[in-house]
């Protein structure tokens, strides 16, 4: 079973305890979004993972009493000559451990002198996230070059479901796909699967025919005018694939419709943005296969707690990764669980809280109006959920790095 990786505040550097004994992976970061990114992303490595606030220097010291490690990953971010360091720690680190760098320059040029001539496993760019230290750093480490089906070529899929219904799913799923659209300049689909209750035709006063239905029930009528003919422009970098079939009527959806129709989303898209029901009809497993990243909007009660634990261990027992990001809506709600015990009872704190905004969401949904243009304040609650999925902040576009390693 692996051992959960533990952050702790500083890197206090001794001789090797008791306690050191099982350490494989040691990791030296000095940021806590970064120390998250790997503290999730490798619960897949079955090794013990030491999670440290530090950079370069401190590797430098730790290795200087240590020789544990199997691999290192070390930060180079405020070390002023990271090449010097580089010496200094291979001086002391013995020959069979794998270093791994970490940093903030994103020059090509940098990356070829780390990888070709210095001779590190390898070099990653911040901002580092779950997802990248899943598809990259994960297999060097494991040295399972197995390929990953949700990191085939194409668009980058996102799951969004709710624990529960009337969560709020839809909401986030719509904010998502238009926020993802503006910070990345990318083109997105938002694919909604809900096809007799659906709402993000209704958020964003879309009016959908009956295409999705067909291609999901016959995937040879799904050819390359489908989205031509069944996507709705929202703008120019977002297209809406829905569906609003009546009651009365009963949807025969197959595996190969879900998977023809996420292949040509994906074919278009850099990015595709799916309103998943949960649990998912058998069919629409490949969403969850394909998926990058599992949004799971929840709230603070304990129905939701509970399903949203099942959805994750859903989500790791089929795709043996922790894809996770859960979203906290309507923190605030009246009665509602405390954030200690959803923290307890998830085993970490929600990617993103949000307050309840009222009555604000429900006059956007009236008037057909994505809840961001009601609530400015809902775009700023979502930076951290765009930040993880597209690997870029604020302060920055995508490096070069970054757009290589999603292609």
């Amino acid at each position: 079973m692996a051992l959960e990786p533990r952050v702790i505040a500083e890197a206090p550097v001794g001789p090797a305890g008791a306690g050191d004994q099982g350490r494989k992976v040691v990791a030296f970061t000095t940021d806590d979004d970064s120390a998250t990114a790997l503290r999730i992303g490798l619960l897949g490595l079955d090794e013990d993972v030491d999670v440290r606030r530090g950079n370069l220097r401190n590797a430098v010291r730790y290795f200087e009493r240590e020789s544990l490690a199997t691999a290192a990953i070390v930060d180079i971010s405020g070390v002023p000559d990271p090449q010097a360091a580089l010496d200094d720690l291979a001086r002391v680190c013995p020959s069979t451990v794998k270093v791994i760098v970490i940093g903030e320059n994103t020059d090509i040029h940098f990356y070829r002198l780390l990888v070709n001539e210095i001779g590190v496993a390898e070099y990653i760019p911040k901002p580092l996230t779950r997802d990248t230290v899943q598809r990259v750093l994960l297999p060097l480490l494991t040295g399972d070059s197995a390929v990953d089906p949700s990191g085939s070529r194409g668009g980058h899929v996102v799951a969004v479901c709710g624990a529960r219904g009337g969560v709020g799913a839809t909401t986030i799923a719509v904010s998502t796909a238009l926020q993802l659209a503006a910070t990345t300049k990318g083109h997105v689909a938002l694919l909604d699967l809900h096809l007799q209750d659906g709402a993000t035709a209704l958020m964003l006063s879309g009016r959908p025919g009956p295409g999705l239905r067909i291609a999901l029930e016959d995937p040879e009528r799904a050819d390359a005018l489908f989205l031509d003919r069944t996507a709705i422009a929202i703008d120019d970098r977002l297209k809406l694939v829905a569906a609003e079939e009546a009651f009365n009527t009963a949807p025969s959806v197959t595996a190969a419709g879900v998977s023809r129709v996420i292949d040509l989303l994906r074919q278009r898209f850099n990015y595709v943005v799916v309103d998943l029901p949960m649990p998912p009809h058998r069919a629409m497993q490949r969403v969850l296969d394909l998926a990058r990243h599992v949004v799971v909007v929840m709230e603070p009660d304990v129905a939701s707690l509970r399903d949203a634990r099942a959805i994750r261990s859903l989500i790791v027992e089929s795709t043996g990764a922790d894809r996770i990001l859960m979203v906290l809506n309507r923190a605030d709600t009246k009665g509602g669980l405390p954030k200690p015990l959803i923290r307890k009872g998830l085993d970490r704190d929600p990617d993103v809280t949000l307050p309840d905004y009222g009555r604000r969401m429900i006059q956007a949904l009236n008037l057909g109006v994505p809840a961001l243009h009601r609530v400015p304040a809902l775009r700023r609650q979502l930076e951290p959920l765009i930040h993880e999925i597209a690997g870029t902040s604020n302060k920055r576009t995508k490096s070069w790095l970054g757009r290589f390693q999603r292609s």
